[in-house]
């Protein structure tokens, strides 16, 4: 050093190699951090929807990202950041850190506006600067004024030099209680990197709130300081300083590793002359407020060298602390990872009950919802058995259901002359489907209306939107439209189809048997279709069929074999119900079946044509707590406390 200053305070202590403990220790701390931080990149993505506020910016974020990521190993330097207030001479106290003038000092207030850095020759050769300080974009630092420079974007000015020590890696810093916010930001932001922070403090500052609330916050953080009282009136000022840092570390929590003095002599500090005084601390109670007289500069002590108090600092227990107390604020703090968690929980539970209010099915259940047309739904059953009859039945069955609908037609044609208006089932249902579908509408704008009462801001907005009278006139309109596109006969038909299908080929025994009916029925058809006829019922076979078994007492055992069956959507039969009470539960399983189809489509056009984006925001946002990244994230917060609990112990 070229300052001329003297050997180092008894207190310090050469630096020990990191025990392999201590070693140890921090590669497991530093894998699981790793993975911590990679899960947490993954968990912000997939909460998009949550519409929680970003991770960036939270402070126990922003210490992961500046410091844990980035240090927590074994090979970092001990980062030493020289901060304060305004107009206190932090730039003094860095460049006698330093030993020359490296940073420019200026008497006129928010002087530094960006941080600059001194590190070890060749260290850029091993190091990443730009993973230790992730928050700045790195400058090459050519001269003092740098600075000062007023660029908008957050710089970080750094170059080397053979006088900084090979483990340190030295700042100084904009003022924490700046008129200009971004000061504060990139003050923030060196001190979550730093191990260990140079606090300047002087008479005028050392109670101010702005200047309080930074090292409150670094005590938060377990940082290890040194306090340097500068500008003080020695020795005047003797019976003072303990008073003013009492309050300082009471107000802060800060409890500091050293405290050293420099006077107020503005042409020494410009000629990087100071001489740091170090002071007892905490003062002992019988020596309190009386300076020591082997210590006090009246008697000629002999200052210090802070750059070589830094240098020897017990670096491997200072390193280990400021990560241990870090990472504990990341997993432990009060605002940490374990609140972000219930954060997400919270608002998931929210969408998840949102989502199931919006679409409840019981919503669409309960509005009365019509059966459909039973006819139609007969007509089908039989159009399809008429396609799977043996040969000789279909014939016989055929040429008899040409004769009956030629008796329908006629007799339909008597009661036209008579004034009677035929009504057209399919027309009737899809008004009764119609009328419905807007009982249903009003039910969920109903909910919707009680939701936005709710101020949920997350909702309410978009909401709002939705229930506004040019909206709901809309979408009744494209509702409206759909509805009027649908095909209800060939709906019918493909249900029936395919529950035909299944009778076929799931339930055999009740196929045969019905056939072995139809084959029955086709003998006696010749004494029985012109009276079904009569009867003007397109479900006339179905009476057939009934009286064919009543009189087929031979078929009573193929009957009675059948057991009662329950499947799913299908009603329990007794087989001694007969062939006919089997067909009507077959009859009644089309009836559910249909209903549920059309229940499920209001269901899809609610989503498309009123909800939207909101719905599938709102379900993609309940799923958030059963994602990998959620479970990951939870799972290495656990193994990080139980992990930094052992730490301790070594």
């Amino acid at each position: 050093m070229t300052d001329g200053i003297s050997e180092l305070p008894t207190q310090s202590e050469p630096a020990p190699s990191t025990p392999d403990g201590r070693a140890l220790a921090l590669q497991d701390l530093s894998e699981l951090v790793q993975r911590l931080g990679r899960s947490l990149a993954q968990l912000e993505s997939a909460a998009t929807t949550l519409k929680i506020p970003p991770l960036s910016g939270r402070e126990w974020f922003d210490l992961l990202q500046r410091k844990l990521l980035p240090q927590l190993k074994t090979d970092s330097s001990l980062i030493v950041a020289v901060v304060g207030g305004t107009n206190i001479g932090k730039s003094v106290v860095f460049n006698h850190i330093a030993g020359f003038r490296a940073s420019a000092s200026s008497p006129l207030a928010s002087g530094t506006k960006h941080p600059v850095c001194l590190v070890p020759q060749r260290f850029a050769e091993t190091h990443d600067l730009s993973a230790m300080f992730p928050s700045f974009e790195l400058r090459p630092w050519v001269n003092g004024d740098e600075a000062l420079l007023d660029i908008s974007s957050h710089c970080l000015f750094w170059r080397t030099h053979e006088q900084v020590p090979h483990n340190l890696v030295i700042l100084d810093t904009p003022d924490v209680d700046s008129d200009a916010p971004v000061n504060w930001q990139r003050a923030d932001a060196v001190r979550q990197s730093a191990d260990v922070l140079v606090a300047v403090l002087t008479q005028q500052k050392y109670n101010d709130a702005a200047v309080k609330q930074f090292f409150r916050k670094a005590a938060g953080e377990d940082k290890a300081a040194i306090v340097v009282f500068n500008q003080v009136e020695l020795p005047d000022d003797e019976e003072y300083w303990p008073i003013w840092l009492k309050t300082f570390c009471t107000e802060t929590g800060l409890n500091p590793e050293y405290v050293y003095l420099a006077p107020n002599n503005r042409k020494a500090a410009e000629a990087i002359a100071l001489k740091f005084e170090e002071r007892i601390w905490p003062t002992e109670p019988a020596a309190e407020n009386v300076p020591d007289p082997k210590t006090s500069a009246a008697t000629g002590q002999s200052a210090v060298s802070l750059s070589r108090t830094l240098s020897q600092l017990r670096f491997a227990e200072i390193k280990l602390r400021t990560l241990r107390g870090s990472l504990r604020f990341v997993v432990n703090g009060d605002s940490g990872i374990e609140t972000y968690l219930e954060e997400i929980r919270t608002r998931s539970r929210q969408f998840q009950d949102a989502a199931g209010i919006f679409l409840r099915k019981s919503t669409v259940q309960q509005a009365d919802w019509p059966a459909p047309p039973n006819g139609l739904l007969v007509e089908e059953m039989w159009s399809w058995w008429r396609e799977h009859r043996e040969a000789w039945t279909a014939g016989i069955h055929g040429f008899y259901a040409r004769i009956g609908g030629a008796v329908r037609t006629g007799i339909q044609a008597i009661r036209t002359q008579l004034g009677h208006v035929p009504v057209d089932p399919i027309e009737q249902y899809r008004q009764q489907e119609w009328e419905a579908i807007v009982r249903v509408l009003q039910q969920l704008y109903e909910q919707l209306q009680v939701i936005t009462t709710l101020d949920n801001p997350l909702l309410s907005d978009r909401l709002n939107r939705l229930l506004s009278g040019t909206s709901c006139e809309a979408v009744l309109a494209r509702l409206r439209q759909a509805h009027d596109r649908e095909d209800i006969p060939s709906l019918v038909r493909d249900l029936v189809q395919t529950e035909m299908e299944w009778l076929r080929q799931e339930r055999q025994p009740l196929f045969e048997v019905l056939r072995k009916v139809d084959g029955a029925t086709a003998v006696f058809r010749p004494v029985l279709t012109v009276g079904f006829a009569l009867s003007g019922g397109i479900g006339a076979e179905h009476f057939l069929m009934d009286a064919a078994t009543q009189t087929l007492t031979h078929l009573a055992v193929d009957a009675s074999a059948m057991a009662a069956t329950t499947v799913a959507g299908e009603v329990a039969v007794d087989a001694s119900a007969g062939i006919v009470g089997q067909a009507k539960a077959s009859l009644l399983r089309l009836h559910e079946k249909f209903k549920q189809r059309r229940e499920t489509w209001l269901l899809n056009q609610l989503r498309q044509q009123l909800l939207g984006e909101l719905l599938t925001d709102l379900e993609g946002g309940a799923t958030v707590v059963k994602s990998d990244s959620f479970r990951e994230v939870t799972d290495l917060l656990q193994k990080l406390k139980r992990r930094m609990i052992e730490s301790e112990e070594v």
